[in-house]
C-alpha cells in the first residue's frame, strides 16, 4: 500500500455497496472490503472535513463514525459506546476533538499548524482528574500557573509572566474561553468542566490573538450543544480532606436545527493550612459554576453557539504563613507553631475598629458569548465573535503571614470586558488561504485596597524590636518600649531625638490606622488583521500574519487616608530629610510646634482630602506579525520555521503624589516587544503509534517592564532587555494495545540581560520541567480496568523578578534572607479506574502520592511593609469518583 492509507478493521455488513458509490462521488477513495475499510488521504484538509460529515451521517446505525486523521486521511471507527455497548479501549486512534485544532483560528489538523502547541482533551482532564490550569500546567512545557487563590493565579509562559491586579496593569499572556478573552489577572483563572480541549499555543501570538498574547495564548474549548443527540454524565467524588465535587452535563436537542446543552460544577475542600489562632483552614475550595449553551443549525451553511458561564468562588483565602516569624500565642508571646512548611499558620485580619474579619476570597465570574458562522459558498466563509465579561472579587487578607495583626487588607477588584470580533476567510483548498478582520476590546477596570496598620508594631518590624519570636503584644505596645522604638528608629537614621519628643510621637501611633489606595483605568482599542498562507507546491506552505493595534486609555488615582494622617509615615517622611525641615515636623509630631503635620501616607499619600480621583489619558498604536515557512517532506512529517514580533502595548502608569495633597504621578511604561525565532518538527512515525512535537526557540525582549518594591511602593521599572532560549518536546507512544505513554520536556533559560537585575531568573520560570504519564488498561470482569499514573517535575523557581535578592527589594524593612523561592520538586500522582459496560466508572485517586513539601507562591503584598509570607502546595490526599454515562 502506499504511504498515505491507513488501515482499519471493522465488522463485516452491508456497507460495500454504499461505500463504494460514495467514494465515486466523493473523491475521498474510500475503499470497502470484507472486514477491512481504508480511508485514502483526501487531497484538501477541507474537502476531508466536509467528506467526514457525510461519511457519518452515511454510517449512521452501523456502529461506525468517521474522523479526520492526519494529513486528512479519513479513519472509520467504532462509534461512541452507548448503555450495555462494549467499552471502546483506551488505545484506539484519538478522537477527532484531539486531532482538529484551531490555534491559527481556524480548523486545521495538529500535525500541520505551525505552532509549538500542547493539546490536553476533555477526555484526558475527566480521566486524571484536573480541574484547575495549575494542574493542567503541570503537563504543559513552558506553561506554568501559580494558583494560591483563584483571584491572584500568576500565569508565565516560556518565562514571562503576569502578577498585578493593578486595573491599569496590560496582561502579558492571553487566557480565552471559547475563543473570549478572559486576561485579566483577577478573572483569569476558572474552574475547568465539561471541556473539549485545550490548547496551549506558546510563542508570540499576537497576529492571530490580539492584544496581551505577547508570549503566547490558552484557549479552553468548552464542550459545544450537539445536534441529534441526547446524552448526559455525572460524576461524583469524595474524599480526605472534606473533598466533595459533583460535575453534571447534560445534551438536549430541540429539533432539527437547535440544541440546549446544559453543566454545571460544585466542588468543596477543607483548607490545607490550619489556622493556630483558630477558625477555619486556609487556602480551601469553595467552587460553583454552570454553563449553558445553545446551539443553532438552521442550514447546512449557517451555524451559531451562544455561551453563557457563571462561576462563584467562596475559599477561605491563600495561606500565607510568614517566612521570618514562628507562630506565637499574641497574649503571652508563647510559640504556638513552627516555621515548617507543613505545619499551621497564625492568621487574622482586623478593620480599623479592631474588629476581626473573615479571611478568604468573594468572586463571582459571568460571561455571555456568541460565535457565528456564515459559509458563503464552498470558499468563502464570514464568522464573528461577540462576548461580554464581568468579574468582581473581593478578598480579605492577612498581609504579614503572622500571628501579630500588623497588615490587614481587603482587595476589591471589578472589571468589563467586552470584545467584538469579526473576520472574512477564503479557503481555495490546498493552494491559498486568507483570512482578515477587525476585532474591538472595550474594557473598564477597578482596583479598590483598603488597608490597616498597627503603627505601633510596623514600627517594631522597621527598627528592630519585632524579634523571633514575637514578643507578646502587651510588651510590642508598652509606651516605653515603643518609645524607645521611635528613638532607635531616628538614630539608625542619622538623626537626634529626645525622650520627651519620643514618648509624645510614640503616643500618638495608631493602632487601626486606614489608608485606601484606589486606581481606575478605562481601555477602548481596535485592532485590524490579516493572515495570508499559500503552498506554492504540495510540500510546502509559507504564511505572513499582519495586526495593527490602536489603544485610547485613560488610568486614574484616588488614594486616600480619610480617619486621617500616619504618625508612623510622618516620622519616616522627617528622616527622610534634613535640618530645619527634619526639627520642625518631629516637632510638630511631637505637639511642641504649631500647625501639625501634614496628612502623610504609609506606603500611598492621599491626593486630596478625601481622596479625589486624578486622571489622566494615552493614545497608543502598534504593529505585530509573523513569518512561517514550514516543509511536509512526507505526510508523517513537518518542519516548520517562524519569526514573529509580539508587542505588549504602553502602559500608562498612575501613582499616588509623592507628597500629601500633590499632584499625582503618570508614566508611561514604553510598550514591550519580543522578538522570536523558532524552529520545530512535528512527526507520526510507526504507523501513527509514536506522535512527536518538538521545538527550539530564542526570544529578545527590549523594554521589558518589571515591578519592584521602592520605599514600600510596589513601582513599575524597565529592566531594559532581556533573554531567553529552550527548547521543548512531547511525545505521544502507543506501547502495545491498552498501553499509551505521554511524556514532555521543557528547557527555557530566560533571564533580565541589564540593570540592578542582570542574571536574574524570571518570576515562575523554572529552567527544567519534565513530565510522564501512562494510561494503562486491559479487559477485566466483562469491563475495562485502567492505571494511570503521570510524574511531574521542575526545577528552581523563584517568585519574584528581583528572585528576593537582598538589597534589590527597597520595603519599609529591609529583607536580608532569600527565602522567596522554591527548590527542585516533583509530584506523583496515581488512578485506577474500572469502567463497566452499562456506563459507569469508578476510580480512585491519590495526589502527591510521594507526599512533596512544596510551596506554588511567594511574597505577596505584604512584603512591601517588610513581611515575607509564602502559600504551600497540596499535600498527599485521595478519594473516589463515580460517574456514569447516559
Amino acid at each position: 500500500m502506499a504511504d498515505d492509507l491507513r488501515h482499519y478493521a471493522i465488522p463485516a455488513g452491508p456497507l460495500s455497496g454504499a461505500l463504494a458509490a460514495y467514494s465515486l462521488t466523493s473523491g475521498a477513495q474510500v475503499i470497502a472490503a470484507p472486514g477491512l475499510l481504508i480511508g485514502k488521504r483526501a487531497p484538501e484538509v477541507r474537502g476531508a472535513f466536509d467528506q467526514t460529515q457525510a461519511l457519518s451521517r452515511l454510517l449512521a446505525g452501523s456502529g461506525l463514525t468517521a474522523v479526520v486523521g492526519p494529513r486528512g486521511v479519513m479513519m472509520i471507527r467504532p462509534a461512541a459506546a452507548s448503555p450495555g455497548a462494549p467499552t471502546a479501549p483506551d488505545f484506539e486512534p484519538l478522537p477527532v476533538a484531539e486531532l482538529v485544532v484551531t490555534a491559527e483560528r481556524r480548523e486545521g489538523l495538529a500535525i500541520e499548524t505551525p505552532i509549538a502547541l500542547t493539546r490536553i482533551s476533555g477526555r484526558e482532564l475527566e480521566v486524571l482528574g484536573l480541574s484547575g490550569m495549575d494542574e493542567v500546567s503541570r503537563l504543559a512545557p513552558g506553561l506554568n500557573v501559580a494558583a494560591a487563590s483563584p483571584a491572584s493565579a500568576g500565569f508565565s509562559m516560556r518565562g514571562i509572566t503576569q502578577a498585578s491586579g493593578d486595573a491599569t496593569r496590560e496582561p502579558r499572556l492571553s487566557v480565552f474561553q471559547d475563543g473570549a478573552p478572559a486576561s485579566k489577572e483577577r478573572g483569569a483563572y476558572f474552574e475547568l468542566f465539561d471541556v473539549e480541549r485545550i490548547e496551549i499555543a506558546k510563542g508570540p501570538q499576537s497576529t492571530l490573538y490580539g492584544r496581551s498574547a505577547m508570549t503566547g495564548a490558552i484557549n479552553v474549548i468548552q464542550r459545544k450543544a450537539s445536534l441529534g443527540e441526547a446524552a448526559g454524565r455525572i460524576a461524583l467524588t469524595a474524599g480526605d480532606l472534606g473533598l466533595a465535587s459533583l460535575d453534571t452535563a447534560l445534551n438536549l436537542p430541540l429539533g432539527d436545527a437547535a440544541a440546549l446543552r446544559i453543566a454545571g460544577a460544585s466542588r468543596r475542600r477543607d483548607g490545607l493550612v490550619a489556622n493556630l489562632l483558630g477558625g477555619p483552614a486556609q487556602q480551601s475550595v469553595a467552587t460553583d459554576a454552570a454553563r449553558i449553551t445553545l446551539r443553532l443549525a438552521p442550514n447546512a451553511r449557517a451555524n451559531a453557539d451562544v455561551i453563557l458561564n457563571y462561576e462563584r468562588n467562596r475559599p477561605s483565602g491563600a495561606g500565607m504563613k510568614s517566612l521570618t516569624y514562628v507562630p506565637t500565642d499574641p497574649g503571652s508571646g508563647a510559640p504556638i507553631g513552627d516555621l515548617q512548611r507543613r505545619s499551621g499558620a497564625s492568621l487574622s485580619a482586623l478593620d480599623q475598629n479592631g474588629v476581626t474579619q473573615r479571611l478568604g476570597l468573594e468572586r463571582e465570574l459571568a460571561s455571555a458569548t456568541v460565535l457565528a458562522r456564515l459559509d458563503l459558498t464552498d470558499d468563502w466563509r464570514l464568522s464573528s465573535l461577540l462576548s461580554s465579561r464581568r468579574f468582581a472579587a473581593d478578598e480579605r487578607q492577612d498581609a504579614d503571614g503572622m500571628s501579630l495583626p500588623v497588615v490587614s487588607l481587603l482587595e476589591q477588584t471589578r472589571g468589563v470586558e467586552t470584545n467584538l470580533e469579526a473576520r472574512v476567510e477564503y479557503d481555495a483548498g490546498r493552494r491559498w488561504r486568507i483570512f482578515a478582520g477587525f476585532n474591538a476590546f472595550a474594557e473598564h477596570g477597578t482596583q479598590r485596597v483598603p488597608i490597616v496598620v498597627d503603627e505601633r508594631l510596623l514600627l517594631a518590624r522597621i527598627a528592630g524590636g519585632l524579634t523571633d519570636p514575637a514578643p507578646s503584644l502587651a510588651t510590642l505596645t508598652s509606651p516605653a518600649f515603643l518609645a524607645g522604638q521611635v528613638q532607635t528608629l531616628v538614630a539608625e537614621r542619622g538623626g537626634l531625638i529626645d525622650a520627651g519628643q519620643a514618648g509624645a510621637i510614640a503616643g500618638r501611633l495608631r493602632s487601626g490606622y486606614l489608608e485606601v489606595n484606589q486606581n481606575f483605568s478605562r481601555t477602548r482599542s481596535l485592532d485590524l488583521f490579516a493572515d495570508v498562507s499559500v503552498n506554492p507546491s504540495p510540500s510546502w506552505e509559507l504564511s505572513a500574519g499582519l495586526r495593527f493595534s490602536r489603544d485610547d486609555k485613560t488610568s486614574g488615582v484616588a488614594p486616600s487616608n480619610v480617619d486621617g494622617g500616619s504618625t508612623l509615615g510622618a516620622l519616616l517622611a522627617a528622616m527622610a530629610t534634613g535640618g530645619e525641615p527634619r526639627r520642625l515636623l518631629l516637632a510638630q509630631l511631637a505637639g511642641e510646634a504649631a500647625g501639625g503635620a501634614a496628612p502623610f501616607g504609609l506606603i500611598f499619600h492621599p491626593t486630596a482630602p478625601g481622596g479625589s480621583k486624578v486622571s489622566a489619558d494615552l493614545e497608543d498604536s502598534g504593529w505585530s506579525w509573523r513569518l512561517m515557512a514550514r516543509h511536509s517532506p512526507a505526510p508523517e512529517l513537518s518542519l516548520y520555521a517562524s519569526y514573529a514580533r509580539g508587542r505588549r502595548p504602553t502602559v500608562l502608569v498612575a501613582g499616588a503624589p509623592s507628597t500629601p495633597y500633590g499632584p499625582a504621578r503618570f508614566a508611561r511604561a514604553p510598550a514591550e516587544t519580543v522578538d522570536s525565532l523558532e524552529f520545530g518538527v512535528k512527526a507520526e512515525l510507526a504507523g501513527g503509534r509514536l506522535r512527536l512535537d518538538s521545538a527550539i526557540y530564542a526570544y529578545a525582549y527590549e523594554d521589558f517592564q518589571t515591578t519592584r518594591f521602592e520605599g514600600g511602593l510596589l513601582r513599575t521599572v524597565n529592566a531594559g532587555e532581556a533573554r531567553a532560549v529552550g527548547g521543548e518536546l512531547e511525545a505521544r507512544l502507543v506501547l502495545r494495545r491498552g498501553a499509551v505513554a505521554t511524556a514532555t520536556y521543557g528547557y527555557n533559560r530566560a533571564r533580565l540581560a541589564a540593570g540592578a537585575m542582570k542574571g536574574n531568573h524570571f518570576r515562575l520560570a523554572p529552567d527544567h520541567k519534565a513530565s510522564i504519564r501512562l494510561d494503562l488498561s486491559r479487559d477485566f470482569a466483562g469491563g475495562s480496568l485502567a492505571f494511570r499514573p503521570s510524574y511531574a517535575w521542575q526545577s528552581e523557581v523563584f517568585f519574584s523578578d528581583d528572585n528576593d535578592v537582598p538589597g534589590l527589594s527597597r520595603a519599609l524593612a529591609a529583607d536580608l534572607i532569600q527565602d522567596e523561592r522554591q527548590g527542585a520538586y516533583g509530584l506523583l500522582d496515581l488512578t485506577l479506574a474500572f469502567t463497566h459496560p452499562n456506563g459507569w466508572t469508578l476510580s480512585g485517586f491519590v495526589r502527591n502520592a510521594l507526599g512533596a513539601d512544596y510551596i506554588i507562591d511567594a511574597g505577596f503584598i505584604g512584603e512591601s511593609y517588610g513581611f515575607s509570607a509564602s502559600a504551600r502546595g497540596p499535600g498527599r490526599r485521595s478519594g473516589v469518583t463515580l460517574t456514569r454515562r447516559f
